[in-house]
């Protein structure tokens, strides 16, 4: 009994905390979810090393030679200054009766739902509606990469981790 064939690895992502299941195939001992984590965690990771880098001698003196380059470039030749066109000048009194559309917009707005709620119900009455409990565990679990069923037995380390 191989053990990559007859189980799939259960771990939480690294960055959101939410539960992944992942099938032996899209196991490369990933540590986030299939949402994009790992891009942002990779976009954070650089982003602090080019402050790193840029506070160090070498990096600010890269920094200041762009900038510098970068403000030739754009730089912008005036010889003469426009004036400005003639103001004109007005008082405008504060009112504190809010208009009739105001008042019926702040009406709906208290009454409507977010749509992440909305879409939880709607997920909710369909499952009531085919018949099946939210607490009663579904027979098929899917990896949550590429979608395959998956088996019925989970691990919570990588195959090839050493100890």
């Amino acid at each position: 009994m191989g053990a990559s064939e007859n189980t799939y690895r259960l771990y939480s992502c690294a960055r959101c905390a939410k539960q992944v299941r992942i099938c032996g195939e899209c196991d490369r001992g990933n540590r986030y979810c299939a949402q994009g984590c790992a891009r942002m965690r990779r976009r954070e990771s650089l982003r602090r090393a080019a402050s790193r880098y840029q506070q160090s001698y070498r990096g600010a003196c890269k920094h200041a030679a762009r900038s510098r380059a970068w403000r030739e470039r754009h730089a912008q030749k005036v010889t003469h200054q426009g004036s400005l066109g003639p103001g004109v000048a007005l008082i405008v009194a504060p009112t504190s009766t809010p208009s009739t559309t105001e008042e019926a917009h702040a009406d709906t707005e208290s009454d409507r739902l977010p749509p992440h709620t909305m879409a939880f119900e709607a997920r909710a009455r369909a499952r009531y509606a085919h018949g099946s409990h939210p607490h009663v565990a579904r027979s098929e679990l899917h990896c949550c990469f590429c979608g395959c069923v998956l088996p019925p037995f989970a691990r919570l380390t990588r195959l090839c981790e050493r100890r």
